[in-house]
């Protein structure tokens, strides 16, 4: 009986940081797909020499929608669709900063260089936030400025603001 109840009292402070930390690292791994994805389409730029465009997609064939969670990875001049990726996980949204709302675009042109939005701007980028965690923790920006990728942890809100520009 002792051990059942040593056994309970260790359980009962152990799961709920074993929770944390499972919630933590599934907004890690949708960062890291997020900047996955912007990889990608750089590469894909300056491998077929064109204008390649990452945006949200509601089926994956084509831009639509503004919700980044599902985006796909295209060529602009074509359409052909390279990736549909879906950045899925329990209590997980992404959102576009304001460049990127701006025309729900992120491209990269054939010598690598970012154009987000739909003017000229050179940075924007993608805030990635977990409902599961606390605001303090919640929220990691994965931005891109000229042809750079990188991301920030940064305190969040409940209802995931999008990143600075």
């Amino acid at each position: 009986m002792i051990t059942i109840a040593v056994l309970a009292v260790v359980l009962a402070v152990a799961v709920p940081s074993f929770q944390g930390v499972i919630n933590r690292n599934r907004l890690v791994s949708a960062a890291n797909e997020a900047v996955g994805v912007l990889q990608i389409a750089r590469m894909e730029a300056i491998r077929r020499n064109a204008r390649v465009e990452i945006c949200p997609s509601t089926n994956g064939a084509a831009c639509s929608g503004s919700n980044w969670a599902r985006m796909i990875v295209r060529v602009a001049s074509s359409g052909e669709v390279v990736r549909d990726v879906q950045v899925v996980g329990q209590g997980i949204s992404v959102k576009g900063s304001e460049n990127a709302a701006t025309n729900n675009r992120i491209a990269f042109s054939s010598d690598g260089f970012a154009r987000v939005g739909s003017g000229t701007a050179t940075s924007g980028g993608l805030s990635v936030c977990s409902s599961k965690l606390p605001d303090a923790e919640n929220t990691r920006d994965v931005l891109v400025a000229v042809s750079r990728v990188s991301v920030t942890a940064r305190n969040g809100t409940a209802a995931c603001t999008a990143a600075d520009d």
